[in-house]
């Protein structure tokens, strides 16, 4: 949104003062517009909760906290970005939270652990403080709580502009007296561009007051300072942090962080941990020595909650620190063990594990029954060669004959991986496996934890996944995902059960997941491959009763360009750079710290035409350097993308760069646009523009127009353009975009109600129009003028999509509700309706007023 969208409308309020800072207004223009306490709460809530998730400032301030670099942070903002860090970095492992006046007694100004003080209060619980009135003062008792640490600590202010009295009156100017001053220092961050403009008054007369104590430290963003200025420097550091406060047990720590009193560290397995803490140090970054040494391991391991110190007294392992390395945790922790139950035909048993396993029970079925205990990378070891053992490889007969297994090995790795990391150590349950030749079963104790029950709002897990929703994460055991995370074994992106089910339905199998109705459960139970092997051959014929061949919306790159072309420009952004290229010649392009980088040929261009860089400057890249850049799989990304949108316009589709998409124009002599094309099997007509009239005439309201989405997509060596059919909606019936931003997340909407059938021939209809009927593979066309062309990339595509055969039984639960999406599509064509007339009307309106309409 430009200034010029808001602007006007914001002009004509009573209480908008022309000369005040925008920041300065937040106040008075939340009272005016949200002075109502819950609308402001549902307001705000939707504010602090964005689709997007946090940038790399926050995840590497997630990691200084982690640290002990950092431990007590104070805000006035309400959002919850750094808990949303701490869940993508899996770090901290514990936060302590303080967002109303009753959470005070968790705060403390010698801290065992992280702690976030909201000191404008909490949305959520109606405390918040936005009004003028809110932000002249603290409440009295958190500025209590707070002298101590502002005394003995040094203080670093960042995104804080220090024109609330409540904060920059309340806590430093009314105690620099108390805080000596604020010896240690307050160190007050500004951006680079606001560095030598005048201090806000109070932050002015607190530099006067405290004189060399107060520095102005200039920064380019909140980013950089965090994770290059801060994190990778400490990162490097040769030691851990040696001055923790001592750990205090508590019933708010999870269970795996908590001191084990009773074990000591020679209950812990020294060298394993420090090889495995060395390998964590190397995924960090961070420094680690070459050779053992107990004292950085011992260290380091309290850093990461492996032991600890509580009151000061004997050094004991955690929770975690036993269970991942003692030699045997079942003697503190009985219910680190598991279970196991191998149950079939004696020959598939014997098969499996040999002629001379023991086995109960007679007959021609017969159960092995163990017990798999040890540390929890003892026992990851012994349950995957266990569920190898069974994994049986086998030759699938088919149109090409292929090598399977009855189980995808990586969804066996992220089943046990779930059980053991996960469960509830804090229980006298066993984890329980349960194997047989058509399944394999785990029940671990404990259910849903609260952080991830909020997640799915009362919905069902395994649906929530199965219907493609990712990023649905939570840790019962931090330290111990923490350390599997370290390892290699897991991820912190909430995907194993998705991984799981994907890699699952893959190999022809299917995947149910979910806790009991009491919740103090979990099971997962997988299926085999459903073909039956013979067992002179170990061969077996592909069962295709449930399989069938899925299509995506993925389009192979087949060519990449060989070269990158850049130079140095002074440009701020794309814009600045075409507007002051006067009769140079700029191809497309991206400007990125101060270089402007092209897929185009520069060196040619220079040798024929004028252009607006120093022609020395110009330099070339292989593609592969780019991506070595830091942010060069972004730019790669950005060149890709701006290259099949060109090719779209060159077709003559309407593209709109800001949301990647494209889309067909009606006709200019009707309203109307059909378009033919050659399907997958026959020659097929299609409307590509379709008008829609007012119910009671046959006044054009709109246009609904088929788009298409562009996207690019790294996958390892491999690059593919991803196709998202959808909708445009128009009032002209060419690139007048209805500008309501609502019109996203209903252009969404539109396109969710088209499923299967509808999807692949939209899919079918944007590839031959792309592809303008080539054969095995196509050129991009460049949407340049005849100056540019020759020195245009050659990038290919495939005219096929990417496919898969999967088994289609796993889908069988989420048939669309067909009445519902009927019900749907009538409320969504009325919101469309009702957006159309609006900026009709806003339209008559500036036109009566003599203003331009947009």
């Amino acid at each position: 949104m430009r200034p010029a969208d808001y602007r006007p409308w914001l002009t004509k309020l009573p209480w908008f003062t022309p000369d005040a800072a925008l920041a300065d207004l937040y106040p008075t223009a939340v009272k005016s517009l949200l002075n109502v306490a819950s609308d402001r709460r549902e307001f705000l809530e939707d504010m602090i909760n964005p689709a997007v998730g946090p940038g790399p400032g926050y995840r590497a301030l997630a990691n200084i906290l982690h640290a002990g670099h950092i431990r007590t942070l104070l805000t006035t903002n309400f959002d919850e970005c750094l808990q949303r860090a701490r869940e993508l970095v899996a770090r901290p492992h514990h936060l302590v939270t303080v967002k109303t006046p009753s959470d005070l007694v968790r705060f403390s100004s010698a801290p065992a652990y992280p702690q976030l003080l909201y000191l404008h209060g909490s949305v959520e619980h109606l405390t918040d403080k936005n009004l003028d009135a809110d932000v002249q003062t603290l409440d009295p008792s958190v500025v209590e709580r707070l002298r101590p640490m502002l005394r003995d600590h040094p203080i670093i202010v960042v995104g804080y502009r220090g024109a609330e009295p409540s904060i920059t009156r309340g806590l430093f100017l009314d105690n620099v007296d108390y805080a000596n001053s604020f010896q240690n220092g307050v160190y007050w961050c500004l951006l680079e561009r606001e560095a030598e403009l005048p201090l806000p008054p109070m932050v002015a007369e607190l530099s006067m007051r405290i004189g060399g104590n107060f520095s102005k430290v200039p920064i380019r963003n909140f980013d950089e300072l965090m994770e290059t200025e801060l994190w990778k420097p400490l990162a490097a550091e040769r030691r851990p942090r040696d001055d923790r406060p001592a750990v205090v047990a508590s019933s708010e720590v999870p269970f795996d962080m908590r001191p084990v009193t009773e074990r000591s560290l020679n209950d812990i397995d020294l060298v394993l941990l420090f090889t495995r803490l060395v390998g964590y140090m190397g995924v960090l970054g961070s420094w680690a020595p070459d050779a053992y040494d107990r004292d950085w391991t011992v260290e380091t391991a309290k850093s990461f909650h492996l032991i600890a110190q509580p009151n000061e007294g004997a050094v004991v392992p955690t929770a975690a620190g036993l269970l991942l390395f003692s030699r045997d945790p079942s003697h503190a922790l009985p219910s680190a063990r598991i279970s196991l139950r191998v149950e079939g035909p004696v020959r598939w048993l014997k098969e499996c594990f040999g002629e001379d396993v023991e086995l109960t029970g007679v007959g021609e079925d017969a159960a092995l029954l163990s017990e798999v205990s040890g540390n929890l990378w003892s026992q990851l070891d012994q349950i995957t060669e266990l569920l190898s053992s069974v994994n049986r490889q086998f030759r699938l007969k088919q149109e090409v004959s292929r090598q399977v297994r009855s189980y995808s090995p990586l969804a066996l790795k992220e089943m046990a991986v779930n059980a053991l990391v996960h469960r509830d150590y804090e229980t006298d349950a066993l984890v329980e496996i349960l194997v047989t030749p058509a399944r394999i079963e785990t029940l671990s104790p404990g259910g849903l934890i609260a952080a991830v029950a909020a997640q799915i709002s009362g919905e069902g897990l395994e649906k929530l996944i199965k219907s493609g929703r990712r990023n649905i994460k939570g840790y019962r055991n931090p330290v111990i995902a923490d350390l599997f995370y370290g390892g290699g074994h897991m991820d912190h992106t909430g995907s194993g059960l998705s991984d799981m089910w994907r890699e699952t339905i893959n190999n022809n199998g299917d995947v149910n997941f979910g806790p009991d109705k009491g919740n103090e459960w979990f099971s997962v139970s997988v299926n085999a491959r459903p073909e039956a092997v013979d067992e002179i051959t170990n061969t077996a014929i592909a069962d295709e009763t449930y399989a069938s061949r899925f299509t995506t919306n993925l389009l192979p790159v087949v060519s990449l360009p060989a070269k990158v072309w850049h130079a140095g420009t002074a440009a701020a952004n794309n814009r600045a750079l075409y507007r002051s290229a006067d009769e140079g010649l700029v191809p497309p392009g991206l400007v990125q710290d101060g270089r402007f980088y092209t897929l185009y040929d520069l060196d040619g261009l220079a040798d024929d035409f004028p252009i607006p860089f120093d022609p020395g400057d110009v330099e070339a890249m292989a593609f592969d350097e780019l991506l070595d850049l830091p942010n060069g799989t972004n730019i790669a990304i950005y060149l890709l993308q701006e290259a099949v949108l060109g090719h779209c316009k060159a077709l003559g589709m309407q593209v709109d760069h800001r949301r990647k998409r494209a889309h067909f124009p009606r006709l200019e002599d009707g309203d109307e646009r059909r378009v033919t094309y050659q399907a997958k099997y026959k020659r097929a007509t299609r409307t590509v523009v379709k008008v829609r009239t007012r119910r009671d005439s046959e006044d054009v309201l709109y246009f609904e127009h088929k788009a298409v989405s562009i996207s690019i997509l790294p996958a390892g060596d491999e690059w593919c353009v991803v196709l998202i059919p959808g909708y445009a909606f128009t009032r002209n019936g060419f690139g007048k975009l209805i500008g309501s931003e609502k019109i996203n997340s209903l252009s969404t909407r539109r396109a969710a109600k088209d499923f299967n059938a509808n999807v692949h021939n939209d899919l079918t209809f944007w590839l031959a129009m792309l592809t303008e009927g080539a054969s095995g593979i196509f050129s991009l066309i460049p949407d340049v003028g005849s100056d540019l062309e020759p020195f245009a990339p050659n990038l290919l595509l495939s005219d096929q999509l990417a496919g898969a055969t999967l088994n289609s039984a796993a889908f069988d639960d989420f048939d669309p509700d067909e009445a519902a999406l009927d019900a749907d599509m009538v409320e969504l064509e009325g919101e469309l309706a009702h957006l159309a007339e609006q900026e009709e009307f806003d339209a008559d309106v500036a036109d009566d007023d003599g203003e331009p309409t947009r």
